[in-house]
């Protein structure tokens, strides 16, 4: 589903000095600019101040970067990185594309296949080189359609060496063994060369995307802007990447985009390509037609696992980046209104026993990921399901992405999901509603889904219902989820409270099985505490003003490097801190730590966890002990630790 922009307007606020008020008119002029040539912007927004910082990356993750500067100061800021379509600005989107040089000088053993490289050397006719490279740059833009060995100078013999300029595909690197795919050329015998790379050979890069950003690169240079008095955002920034690293793209799209760099970004005319489970009737260039092709036989394997079921035949998808090269009256006239939104629609019919569905789609691959899941459903189960369903499943079609148990989808859903008032479950799935209503409704019906077939209290019978509604037999969301509404209810609430990029809902689970009971003076519980983990459940029932001991014993880890016990670090990060549950709320968190004694000012059941970001917990790792107990009459008279925010 496609979000259409209002109109945007531009206020600058002048400095306070006249050199602010010239950089900042500066800045203006660039945004005015760029606002006035894109026309389908956001929102009205405010510049209030601008500024130029430096230092390292701590974190990047969708619509945001932390940088922290050299006094070890951390501000986040919203970035649009390539390929976005917005950052979130106070829970709406505006358009606001960063200007990202992306720099680096690595060790050759990060190279990988399909990149496009050059370098100059001095080899024969046969690719044998005189020394080992030593330096090679990856080549990206138009240079990297043009493969070619261009001997600078006549060699006399095939075995002379003479200098040569070469732009290459990158085949493999084994050991010091390196081998390119260059084209046929007047003096080059062979379309594979081989040559040796030193011990110490490096490689330059230059990107224009954050893809290969990681926590630990440098910012050398970043131009930001205020645009509320809490919201920063980046419109110019030069990162230079650091060289420890174990691999350098992480990114799927980013492997795809290797894997398949031999073929052309020219446009094409229409035509059909095929690959194992859909049929791509387009006019994309060849390497964009592959890469999504790639894309969707991924999804299709992710789905057909889920659902352990797939269509009998092929899907038909029918994708246009220009409707000028194309005979519309050979095209459904639904699908090409939707193409001009530019958006997409699956169109399904049934032919005796055999439901058929069509894809039409503009060329934004996700929009057509998300088409594909809808005709996947028709296609193996008859239907889709009420709306609700269908679109929140093809929304969790088109951000799956192989091995990523983590939500990463779009920054200005997650912003619109944290800010906005909570949609009642009740009424996500309430009868009566049209598919293409609105993007904020169709974040409601991904966030509900991700998280019931994210959830293992809840995953199995999840799949059972959409499977059900689907084909169309008796079932529903109340018939499935009836008797654990109050327990969803909750557990959403939570998800869309604390979720983010890089949040496990599996790592979250509520345990609502460990049963909580009253301790007697004497007695004690000891509990394990998983660092990984969101609130555990203990066994422990707490009683208004009744005074605990308790003491964690070990140490966890909270990002893979720093070890602390329970009293975290300086910051508290690391550090535990406890809850208690009742009647499905949730007290104040209170601080715990090592050792110590709380009163508690409720009743209810105590549950604990690590103090971190909820969208970091997968990279910590170890358990503490925990012992508790009701605190013995003679020391009783020792204060409370009040609850203290998380």
């Amino acid at each position: 589903m496609q979000t259409a922009f209002s109109p945007f307007q531009l206020i600058v606020r002048s400095s306070g000095n006249r050199f602010g008020q010239l950089a900042l008119l500066a800045v203006s002029c660039f945004l005015l600019q760029f606002f006035t040539a894109n026309p389908l912007l956001a929102q009205r927004l405010v510049v209030k101040d601008q500024k130029v910082i430096s230092g390292v990356i701590t974190e990047v993750r969708p619509g945001e970067i932390t940088i922290a500067s050299e006094k070890n100061d951390s501000q986040t800021f919203k970035i649009q990185d390539k390929g976005d379509r917005a950052i979130s600005v106070e829970g709406r989107p505006a358009r606001f594309p960063a200007t990202i040089n992306v720099r680096g000088k690595l060790p050759i053993k990060l190279i990988e296949p399909g990149m496009i490289v050059g370098f100059r050397t001095r080899c024969n006719v046969y690719g044998k080189s005189a020394s080992p490279l030593e330096s090679i740059s990856v080549v990206s833009g138009d240079e990297a359609d043009k493969l070619k060995v261009d001997f600078l100078e006549r060699p006399e013999k095939n075995s002379d060496f003479a200098d040569v300029d070469i732009v290459g595909r990158v085949n493999y690197l084994k050991g010091k063994r390196f081998q390119i795919q260059v084209p046929k050329a007047k003096w080059a015998k062979k379309e594979k060369m081989t040559f040796n790379v030193d011990a110490e050979a490096t490689f330059s890069i230059r990107d224009d995307s954050l893809s290969r950003v990681k926590p630990g690169d440098k910012v050398a240079s970043a131009r930001v802007v205020q645009l509320t008095d809490e919201v920063w955002a980046v419109y110019e920034i030069e990162v230079e990447l650091s060289s420890d690293r174990e691999e350098l793209s992480t990114e799927f799209d980013d492997k795809l985009e290797n894997q398949f760099s031999n073929f052309s970004d020219d446009p094409m005319p229409p035509r059909q390509v095929r690959s194992e489970h859909f049929v791509l009737r387009t006019d994309l260039s060849d390497r964009s037609a592959q890469v999504l092709l790639a894309k969707l036989e991924t999804m299709f394997d992710l789905v057909s696992n889920y659902f352990r079921a797939r269509p009998n035949g092929p899907i038909q998808c029918v994708v246009i980046r220009d409707l000028r090269q194309w005979n519309l009256a050979e095209l459904n006239p639904v699908g090409v209104a939707k193409i001009r939104e530019p958006a997409g629609v699956t169109i399904s019919r049934k032919l005796g026993n055999i439901t058929q569905a069509v894809v039409y789609s503009c060329d934004n691959h996700g929009v057509v990921q998300h088409e594909a899941v809808h005709a996947f459903c028709y296609q193996t189960f008859g239907g889709t399901g009420p709306v609700w369903y269908s679109e929140g499943m093809a929304e969790m079609g088109n951000y799956w992405t192989p091995g990523n148990l983590e939500v990463d989808i779009d920054p200005v859903v997650i912003n619109y999901l944290t800010r906005a008032r909570p949609k009642k479950m009740s009424d996500i799935v309430a009868a009566g509603q049209i598919t293409g209503d609105s993007w904020q409704a169709y974040a409601w019906r991904w966030a509900l889904c991700h998280l019931l077939a994210s959830n293992p209290n809840y995953a199995d019978r999840f799949k059972t219902l959409g499977m059900n509604m689907m084909a169309k037999q008796e079932d529903s969301f109340e018939l499935a989820f009836g008797k654990q509404r109050e327990k969803i209810s909750f557990e959403y609430d939570q998800f869309v409270k604390n979720f983010g990029n890089g949040y496990r809902v599996d790592l979250c689970t509520w345990d609502w099985k460990t049963k909580a009971s009253r301790l007697t003076l004497g007695n004690r519980i000891k509990q394990k505490v998983q660092a990984k983990s969101g609130w555990q459940a203990t066994k422990l029932k707490i009683e208004k003003g009744q005074s605990y001991d308790f003491i964690a014993q070990g140490e966890w880890s909270v990002n893979e490097v720093s070890q602390v016990d329970a009293d975290g670090n300086d910051e508290g990060t690391g550090r535990l801190i406890g809850v208690i549950f009742s009647d499905y709320e949730l007290s104040e968190p209170i601080e715990l730590g090592t050792k110590g004694k709380f009163t508690a000012d409720q009743d209810g059941q105590l549950y604990v966890r690590i103090r971190d970001e909820w969208t970091a917990l997968s990279d910590n790792d170890g358990e503490l002990m925990l012992h508790l107990r009701p605190t013995p009459k003679t020391d009783e008279g020792a204060t409370s630790t009040k609850p203290n925010d998380d």
